[in-house]
């Protein structure tokens, strides 16, 4: 199978490369290379650490005396040395790889072996002695060993970003298991991922939990390769976009074959995830979110193939404000509704009618404030055909319950009689 990399080996010439975009007298990295490192607290696994993670030294080094016995170098003349002393360190190289098909499916491996130790002789490192040392982080540590902390204080990793970014912290960066190897080379657990784009990121990583004097790993013979056949890469789909608080969302997933296998890894417990299931030819994952603001979430298959999407999640809308303010407390009420275009004549003849000292009822001539009010309501509508339509039938409709009366009076002085009666 054809490596994807360019100068894989480290053979060729050397530059200054960084991640940081600065350039620094210890650090030598072999070209296309670009080198990482974490610096700075927090240092969460030893909290008594107040120095925090430091900037390695790097260098390509050469078959030859210092690095003969034991031997750093794997293959060809040339390996890299990434170290610190003293000072625990969270760094290694990456290099971008273009004209990938999307959909290919990559496996990405490297070789590594670390020299870590409190003491100088570098044939030993702490809590294996001189012999060569492989295990996963996985697995089971030997009983002969299991006292010795010094053992898993180096760690090797390969992680590819299948969309080509070229930031080591990202979550779009699938890492493969980690492996402790000391005194002499053993191949880095491979990690395999599906392309999203036409650009890759591969990336070698060392990470050092305690800062022992002799902190040093060394590198050689990465890989990329191409091991399946090209497939359509997984496209992500959210509905509603955005999400809103409290309201209930779908991820849907294409081009992911079955829904079995799927796992949705959300960057925040604030977002809540039912089981995908399937949908025609899409698998469905609903959720909802409790708080608002920006997660993402990655979807991963059991073939390897990975992506990752934003998911913005916006407040709950506030509740809408009721149009009528509601009784301090329950009461009933009548309200003798005067046609809208009379004149004072008639309310003179309301009032002298001695009707609002007997019963304080509510007088105007607005149908819709006779409508609205307290559950227990009564309408007095005087000359209700003076109002173009059928009075009662607007109310039954647009204001149900109400106890409708309709008081017919031909003149104010009629009307006062009337009223006179209540």
């Amino acid at each position: 199978m054809t490596n994807l990399l360019r100068n894989p080996g480290f053979e060729g010439e050397w530059w200054r490369e960084t991640a940081s975009g600065g350039t620094f007298g210890e650090i030598f990295v072999p070209k296309p290379w670009v080198a990482y490192w974490r610096e700075g607290l927090p240092v969460p696994h030893d909290p008594l650490n107040n120095t925090g993670y430091g900037r390695p030294e790097i260098q390509v080094i050469n078959r030859e005396a210092p690095f003969l016995v034991p031997l750093r170098v794997r293959s060809g003349n040339r390996a890299v040395k990434l170290f610190t002393f003293y000072r625990i360190h969270d760094a290694g190289l990456f290099q971008q790889v273009q004209g990938v098909h999307p959909g290919s499916r990559l496996r990405g491996t490297a070789w590594s072996h670390a020299w870590s130790s409190t003491a100088d002789d570098p044939t030993s490192s702490e809590g294996v002695g001189n012999r060569p040392f492989f295990v996963r982080t996985s697995d089971p540590v030997p009983d002969s060993l299991r006292p010795q902390e010094g053992l898993r204080n180096v760690t090797f990793t390969v992680g590819i970003d299948p969309k080509g970014g070229i930031d080591p912290w990202s979550s779009d960066v699938v890492w493969g298991e980690g492996a402790h190897i000391y005194n002499g080379y053993a191949q880095i657990p491979p990690v395999e991922v599906i392309a999203a784009t036409s650009t890759v990121t591969l990336f070698v990583r060392s990470s050092v939990m305690w800062p022992f004097k002799h902190c040093d790993a060394y590198l050689d013979d990465v890989q990329l390769v191409m091991v399946g056949e090209p497939s359509e890469p997984i496209q992500v789909a959210i509905d509603p976009e955005p999400a809103v608080v409290g309201q209930p969302f779908e991820i849907r997933v294409a081009n992911a074959s079955t829904a079995q296998g799927l796992t949705f890894t959300f960057s925040d417990q604030a977002v809540f995830a039912q089981a995908p299931h399937e949908e025609g030819d899409q698998a469905v994952c609903r959720a909802v979110a409790v708080t608002p603001g920006m997660y993402e979430v990655r979807i991963a298959s059991v073939q390897g193939a990975s992506v990752s999407a934003a998911l913005k999640v916006d407040p709950a809308p506030a509740p809408p404000q009721p149009d009528c303010v509601a009784p301090r407390e329950p009461y009933s009420r009548t309200y003798l509704l005067l046609p809208p275009d009379v004149s004072g004549e008639w309310l003179l003849a309301v009032a002298s009618s001695g009707v609002w000292d007997r019963r304080h009822w509510t007088i105007g001539s607005s149908a819709d404030d006779a409508g609205i009010g307290p559950r227990v309501r009564r309408v007095i509508a005087v000359n209700p055909k003076a109002w173009g339509g059928d009075l009662e039938r607007f109310f039954d409709e647009a204001y149900p319950g109400i106890e409708y009366h309709a008081l017919i009076a031909g003149t104010p002085a009629e009307l006062l009689r009337l009223l006179r009666a209540y």
